[in-house]
């Protein structure tokens, strides 16, 4: 059998492979044959959490665990989301809070089973497809022969909403078994963030896209402080969605920006005249204790 672990790069999933690592009962109960461990870059993560990132590669090579990052160069991302700026820019298009949320599903999960499928393919068949448009033939085959591949997910206790009710496609509900072992062990954030901190090794800071439609007032502001260049550059995406919908004589009602009417130099000085007053030091405090990347279900 194999066993995969979604990997997010951020305090829940890590939390898991640390236990993965460290404690043999727990590895026992969650991982059956073949351990291996996959991120998708979306080409828009925090600084640190690329930081994290190299820390763990070099983690997982200590223990022979197989570890994968996928980014937009190897060729499993959507060609149209080879990664979120990127989107943004060849499309003059945004990610708002009053569309639908399609970045998870293209920057993510796709490039995840495109990925996997491949792998599969190569080392169980020795076909080597290697491109985004795979049709999971190779993990709907090995899931027939070999049982269904079970995937590993950090979504948290207390989090039970962002469970997926069902899969979105007939051959995920054929091939893949999703597992919640955080849910499982009552583990929520704060246990995370504390059995990560016991066990002496690198806490990361809550894993989402710098730049999300989704991020707090907070959030906002620490961006604005910590990275005031990318959140130039979003203002300008945004600029750019604004005007060409309106060259094009899209109704201003119906021409929204990342948080809908309001846009972002807009919605940062609310943001400021609330929260400015904070400290850098409270302000990382914060975003190392919040995430905003929650209303995604797997």
């Amino acid at each position: 059998m194999i066993t995969v672990l979604a990997f997010g790069g951020g305090q829940d999933s890590t939390a898991i492979l640390y236990k993965l690592a460290l404690e043999p009962p727990f590895y026992k109960k969650y991982v059956k044959g073949r351990l291996i461990v996959i991120m998708c870059d979306t080409g828009d993560e925090h600084p640190a959490t690329y930081h994290h990132i190299q820390f763990i590669k070099q983690f997982c090579k200590q223990r022979d665990i197989e570890f994968h990052f996928i980014q937009s160069g190897q060729g499993f991302h959507p060609q149209q989301w080879p990664g979120l700026l990127q989107w943004m820019e060849k499309y003059d298009g945004i990610i708002s809070k009053a569309y639908p949320k399609s970045c998870t599903d293209n920057l993510k999960i796709k490039p995840f089973y495109n990925f996997l499928d491949n792998l599969i393919g190569k080392q169980y068949y020795h076909q080597d497809i290697h491109h985004a448009k795979s049709r999971k033939s190779f993990i709907k085959k090995y899931a027939l022969e070999n049982g269904k591949v079970q995937v590993l997910l950090g979504i948290a206790h207390g989090e039970e909403s962002r469970q997926a009710k069902s899969f979105p496609h007939i051959w995920m509900a054929n091939s893949l078994m999703r597992i919640y072992p955080l849910i499982e062990e009552g583990m929520d954030r704060r246990s995370c963030q504390e059995y990560t901190l016991s066990t002496g090794l690198p806490l990361p800071p809550p894993s989402n896209c710098l730049r999300c439609p989704f991020l707090s007032a907070i959030e906002l502001v620490w961006l604005y402080q910590f990275h005031p260049k990318k959140l130039q550059e979003w203002i300008k995406r945004e600029q750019a969605k604004i005007s060409k919908w309106r060259r094009l004589g899209l109704p201003n009602e119906k021409n929204l920006g990342v948080f809908g009417r309001k846009l972002l130099p807009e919605s940062l000085q609310a943001a400021l005249r609330l929260y400015g007053h904070l400290t850098s030091e409270q302000l990382q405090e914060y975003k190392m204790s919040h995430g905003h990347c929650v209303l995604s279900k797997y």
